[in-house]
């Protein structure tokens, strides 16, 4: 298997999720027509393709007009010479007071509230037009190291709010995608009641998308000027629509194909299902690591009698791992599981894991005791 096979960033072949393109185009005509903007959030375990549909989405902001500024990172909400540099302007830094913004108060219904005018604001109306402006940032859960440090919190959530409830007076979208605690991470900086519109928890792929990409790869990759029917449904079956194992085939096929001249062979075939296997069960590894085998056994247990999919509770995980560890301990590895998307948060609170083939990996090596 080639170390260097590229998993991240834009897909060469994009196939499905309109369910979440079609309204953010339509979200994007809306900001712009009001002047406005808001949060967009895209939330998934690793693997799912989070990166790709921010790059297409980006591609379709483009489209309509949108300026697109990809490389935005947290520090750019509390930073004006940050902010300034990802967004390509110039800053002369202004005398700050002790607090380092200047503080207006607005009346919002009946509560008054400060709204903290900071410089990073300044830098993104200089940089935001009517035609409309995307900020887009990636590893979104990586706001919440930004609590806690003094100025830092203040000016980074001042940033926040008024892009998330467009008080910049421009067309300004932040997209962000990031793990399941990435929403948490923007709660921890007061940005929440996001619009369902504009919450995506991020799943597989259809079955119809999942065959479109690996027949595109088959064909523009690996020569196959017409893929057999069987190459294409024995390749995807074991994916599930899971992007990341979709490029663990597909780069798989090319080898295997490249073998034998080209030829889709059924040996070939079979070599290429086990090459993608064993990528598949590296990658289950690589989420699980610096989760021990013990560990690994105490939440396989609770998954192994579910069907795929199945939820436990948070406090069910808890409890199982405090029968043998302390109590902060067992909170240490949930949030590993959970940050590493062994464990993906569903929206009625549950926790699965997150794709069926690595709850099997997990009970049967972890369980079951087979390799």
């Amino acid at each position: 298997m080639e170390a260097f096979t590229e998993y991240r960033g834009p897909a060469d072949y994009f196939h499905g999720r309109h369910g979440v393109i079609n309204p953010f185009v339509r979200a994007l005509e809306h900001y712009r027509t009001n002047k406005r903007g808001t949060t967009f959030l895209i939330k998934g375990p690793p693997g799912s393709g989070k990166t790709a549909l921010l790059s297409e989405l980006s591609e379709h902001a483009k489209t309509v007009g949108y300026t697109v500024k990809d490389n935005v990172k947290p520090s750019d909400f509390y930073s004006p010479a940050s902010m300034a540099e990802t967004l390509g302007v110039s800053h002369t830094p202004h005398k700050e007071n002790a607090f380092g913004f200047d503080v207006k108060i607005f009346r919002w219904g009946q509560k008054t509230e400060s709204e903290r005018q900071s410089e990073v604001v300044e830098i993104i109306k200089k940089s935001s037009s009517g035609a409309g402006l995307l900020l887009v940032l990636d590893e979104a859960q990586h706001v919440a190291e930004l609590v806690g440090r003094d100025d830092v919190t203040d000016r980074a959530m001042s940033t926040l709010n008024m892009l998330h409830y467009g008080k910049i007076g421009q067309p300004v979208i932040l997209l962000a995608s990031g793990l399941g605690t990435a929403e948490l991470a923007f709660e921890s900086l007061g940005v929440s009641r996001l619009e369902d519109s504009c919450m995506v928890r991020l799943g597989p792929l259809d079955s119809e998308s999942t065959h479109a990409i690996i027949k595109d790869h088959l064909v523009h990759r690996c020569g196959l000027e017409f893929p057999p029917q069987n190459w294409i449904e024995s390749l995807a079956e074991p994916t599930h629509g899971w992007p990341h194992h979709i490029i663990c085939y597909v780069e798989s096929a090319k080898e295997c194909l490249a073998l034998t001249n080209q030829q889709p062979t059924q040996i070939a075939l079979k070599h290429a299902l086990e090459v993608g296997h064993k990528r598949r069960v590296s990658y289950y590894e690589a989420r699980a690591h610096g989760i021990s085998r013990k560990q690994r056994h105490l939440i396989a247990e609770l998954f192994s009698d579910l069907p795929s999919g199945g939820t436990v509770d948070k406090e069910e995980i808890l409890e199982i791992m405090e029968e043998q560890y302390s109590e902060k301990e067992a909170l240490e590895v949930f949030d590993r599981a959970l940050r590493q998307g062994v464990l993906d948060e569903r929206e009625d609170g549950g926790f699965a894991i997150p794709i069926p083939s690595m709850q099997r990996w997990l009970v049967d090596v972890h369980v079951m005791g087979n390799p």
